[in-house]
């Protein structure tokens, strides 16, 4: 199963995804490609349109992404908050495959 977890915190903002959904074999898994897609899109955004400073690390071999964004503006923290919304509501299609964890949704999702 696929984990992602958003977390705002003081000084940043972690987006984590990891593990592998078992949707399909390598290559051919669309719930892996959507949400690393989305990882990646939601995370160039940051840092290239919002100008955002961000640690990220991308382990393969692990199924591991994770990133630290700082000093994110408000509109970077839309952004990301929007990429977790979007994995949740894949992970009502695909509800064996993926889920996430954000605090925030808890208050705007019922169920998440």
């Amino acid at each position: 199963m696929i984990k992602a977890e958003v977390s705002f915190v003081k000084n940043y903002c972690r987006v984590r995804v990891s593990g592998h959904s078992g949707y399909a074999e390598a290559g051919s898994d669309i719930v892996c490609a959507s949400v690393s897609s989305m990882f990646i899109l939601t995370l160039n955004t940051v840092t290239e349109r919002f100008g955002c400073k961000a640690d990220i690390k991308v382990d393969e071999d692990g199924a591991t992404m994770d990133a630290k964004v700082f000093d994110y503006t408000p509109e970077a923290e839309g952004i990301i908050k929007q990429f977790a919304r979007e994995v949740w509501e894949l992970s009502q299609s695909y509800p064996e495959n993926v889920t996430v964890n954000a605090d925030f949704l808890k208050g705007e999702i019922h169920n998440a």
